[in-house]
């Protein structure tokens, strides 16, 4: 892990492992990232699992500054301190949103994190064939004799947390109509406008809404959701328009898109 001059602000993301080429495999953790690299703080991702963190999920992180090291977790009030701190810049401030935006943004927030992602994962943890894929893509590079008992126990608590926030309770069917729902409102709303607010640059609910696109788009756990938005020019057009700006580096992830263009 790399040593920084104290005088500049720090962050270490915890999260899930992943590789540097690629989104990571939790959609809150690239939400994240997608903030610390959009700000431009100094920041690294570390790799931990949810047990060791300060409420048992992930991200977490170390932040740097003014001599001292604070451990916030959660992502959204990893962000909060960022902003209220002065270490990174508001985007919706710098974008001149009103409150009436701000607040049309967090129900946004919520409604992409709490329900829709939710479904997301659902499909990814309770279909089997989705599972099948799901875990040989974070669990691949283990041994054998570790990977199946790992698998199963990460398996067996996100099919509890999904259970427990009420999503799980859902047939099949009914989680995909949440995601159909989704996918129809975002589509509609970003439609003919480059950022969510019709702003200049991107605002805080921008860079939520790429993070959740990358990670979903990146993975072939997800075909339900992952195949409505490659069908889509204009979450195709957003998702890679961010992607260049933030994350070139996401090489495979462009050729997705690109791939998907061809095909609409």
């Amino acid at each position: 892990m790399s040593t920084k001059p104290e005088s500049h602000p720090h962050v270490v993301l915890w999260g899930v492992a992943k590789p540097p080429d690629a989104p990571s495999s939790s959609g809150f953790c690239q939400k994240l990232e997608v903030f610390l690299r959009f700000s431009g703080i100094s920041y690294e991702v570390g790799e931990t699992v949810p047990m060791k963190a300060p409420k048992g999920k992930v991200p977490f992180a170390d932040i740097k500054h003014d001599g001292r090291t604070v451990a916030v977790a959660d992502s959204h009030f990893i962000i909060l301190y960022l902003i209220e701190n002065g270490l990174i810049e508001d985007p919706d401030t710098v974008a001149g949103l009103t409150p009436a935006q701000k607040g049309e943004s967090r129900a946004w927030q919520a409604y992409i994190e709490e329900v829709l992602y939710s479904a997301i994962v659902r499909d990814r943890w309770y279909i089997d064939e989705n599972y099948a894929v799901t875990s040989e893509e974070i669990f691949g590079s283990m041994a054998w004799p570790i990977r199946p008992m790992i698998s199963w126990f990460f398996r067996r608590r996100v099919m509890q947390s999904i259970w427990n926030i009420g999503v799980g309770r859902h047939s099949q069917e009914e989680a995909q109509t949440l995601q159909k729902e989704a996918f129809e409102a975002l589509e509609a709303r970003m439609s003919s406008r480059l950022y969510f607010h019709d702003s200049e640059q991107p605002t805080r609910i921008d860079l939520i809404v790429y993070g959740f696109l990358a990670n979903t788009l990146a993975t072939s756990g997800n075909p339900y959701w992952a195949n409505m938005v490659f069908r889509s020019p204009t979450l195709l057009a957003f998702t890679k328009r961010m992607t260049t700006l933030l994350f070139p580096e996401y090489e495979s992830l462009l050729r997705r898109i690109e791939e998907a263009e061809v095909l609409n």
